[in-house]
């Protein structure tokens, strides 16, 4: 695979994390107090896959991009 592809692969990974985290909130809002932290565990979850099969997928043939994405964690809290 090409960088860029790889990149794009952490990119998505990024993404799908930051919209599950963003869900959160109101899950803990309008669900009973079970029910959240049922959906928060398949959330957890669910992570840890996408992680595993994008980013460190994409890491593993192109470690560089490691930096690339601590600088942009440092620079803006976000991997775009």
């Amino acid at each position: 695979m090409d960088e860029n592809l790889a990149w794009d692969m952490i990119r998505v990974s990024f993404r799908i994390g930051r919209q599950l985290r963003d869900l959160l909130p109101r899950l803990k809002e309008q669900c009973g107090p079970e029910e959240y932290e049922d959906h928060a565990r398949a959330i957890a979850g669910a992570l840890h896959g996408v992680n595993t099969a994008l980013i460190d997928r994409a890491l593993a043939v192109h470690p560089e991009l490691s930096a690339r994405i601590e600088m942009g964690l440092a620079e803006s809290g976000r991997v775009d």
